[in-house]
């Protein structure tokens, strides 16, 4: 009886040392077969059904290996677990994205809906032929904001949007942060300046839905969507998605140690 009343007391004092986790909210790394469509792919986390509809596939990984998606030109989308609500919190979302043009097409990317409205898109905005979001606000054009930068064609970026808690009661402030450093860490990232954002307009939304589509089909591919409420874990969530290929050789090489030993040690 005191043994167990001891292992309470210590499981509640380090219960109380412990720094509180973050709460992922989704997750999804495409880790699919290559070749294969998404409509059925049932992998991630936080949604409650598989990938419905559209004719987007898994593609070799961003980073050269591993899986990514290749987004297509009709609407596949994905029911999240619960809905979603930008009142009173903070919330991250991030992915890898590697696009082979931005000039030639337009509306390709992720967007949040609730139920059949959407709410906001992140991507390629209608006719923006630029990298940034589209906030869905009634405002035309001025909800629509790119990044201040041209990203690279075929290159990796690592892409992060905040929907912040904003002074402006009833409002969510939106932020965007971007760059081709996938090193980088989260608390480095959100130091420096928003490469585009949309402060005090936007009304609060909720969402329990996200979409991919694009009418440029082929242009745009994505990996390790990531959505929390701390930008670390939605940030490292997306890195660990593009392997590195460095990792890989150091396994290989660890591998053919391991092997090469075990034939010594048959030999003697």
């Amino acid at each position: 009886m005191k043994k167990s009343y001891f292992l309470l007391l210590l499981g509640g004092l380090v219960l109380t040392v412990l720094p509180s986790q973050a709460t992922s909210i989704f997750t999804e790394t495409f880790n699919y077969t290559v070749g294969s469509g998404l409509a059925g792919q049932n992998g991630g986390s936080g949604f409650s059904g598989a990938w419905l509809g559209g004719d987007s596939t898994i593609v070799t990984g961003i980073g050269g290996s591993g899986a990514a998606l290749q987004v297509g030109a009709s609407t596949a989308s994905r029911m999240l677990l619960s809905t979603f609500n930008t009142a009173g919190q903070n919330l991250y979302f991030s992915y890898i994205m590697n696009s082979s043009n931005f000039s030639g097409g337009n509306y390709t990317g992720i967007s949040f809906w609730q139920g059949n409205t959407e709410n906001m898109f992140f991507g390629i905005p209608w006719n923006a032929q630029n990298f940034g979001f589209d906030a869905h606000g009634g405002n035309g054009t001025a909800d629509i904001k790119t990044v201040n930068f041209t990203p690279s064609a075929n290159s990796p970026y690592l892409v992060t949007f905040g929907l912040l808690t904003s002074a402006t009661s009833g409002k969510v402030d939106i932020k965007l942060w971007a760059t081709s450093d996938l090193s980088v860490s989260a608390a480095t990232l959100l130091a420096g300046t928003a490469n585009a954002q949309l402060i005090g307009s936007r009304d609060n939304f909720s969402f329990d839905n996200i979409r991919v589509a694009g009418n440029y089909a082929g242009a745009l591919k994505v990996s390790g969507l990531s959505m929390a409420d701390t930008p670390a874990e939605s940030i490292n969530t997306s890195v660990a998605s593009v392997p590195e290929p460095s990792a890989f050789s150091l396994l290989v090489v660890g591998l053919g140690g391991v092997v090469a030993m075990r034939r010594r040690r048959g030999a003697v």
